[in-house]
């Protein structure tokens, strides 16, 4: 599959490659930068940092990404990264993907997490092989909470510590 950069009015999304991965990981910009894109500050987060390896190793497989992995999320007016929007891997057998997406923290609360799931969603509604779409977030992140309720995902369950959520895409 050959994956384009998926366009927003706001937002770019561009696919995280392998060449991306280990330039990061290694604590470099230059691959980043070779697409015309800056990184916001506080990017790569911690959480994406933690990521960055497994994302690595699903990479070092396949070589090209698939979408199934980790998308920047650039913002066109500064064309900085300032977040990430991903999936924990390819559809399963039952076509379910769980996604899951982080902002740095100054760029919270201004439409761009909603903005990013919903052309992800959009573009999960043209992949046959998902069925399901997954997300939990902690009880205690409302507004990760309120973007996925947004983007219509309905709470399946919760427990002491995290919501868990689910999009059963419709079968036309």
């Amino acid at each position: 599959m050959n994956l384009r950069n998926i366009h927003t009015d706001r937002l770019m999304l561009v696919p995280v490659t392998l060449e991306i991965t280990k330039s990061l990981i290694d604590g470099s910009n230059k691959e980043v930068e070779k697409l015309g894109i800056k990184l916001d500050k506080k990017w790569p987060t911690e959480d994406t940092m933690d990521i960055l390896p497994i994302i690595n190793n699903s990479l070092e497989k396949n070589k090209i990404p698939s979408g199934f992995e980790t998308w920047m999320i650039v913002n066109k007016d500064n064309m900085k990264v300032i977040g990430d929007i991903g999936f924990h891997g390819k559809p399963n057998e039952k076509g379910e993907v769980e996604v899951g997406f982080g902002l740095v923290e100054h760029e919270r609360g201004k439409g761009f997490g909603s903005e990013s799931l919903n052309a992800i969603m959009d573009w999960l509604s043209f992949q046959e092989s998902v069925k399901v779409i997954k997300a939990e977030c902690l009880i205690s992140n409302k507004p990760s909470a309120r973007i996925l309720e947004k983007a219509r995902l309905k709470e399946i369950n919760r427990d002491s510590e995290l919501i868990y959520w689910e999009f059963v895409k419709p079968i036309y």
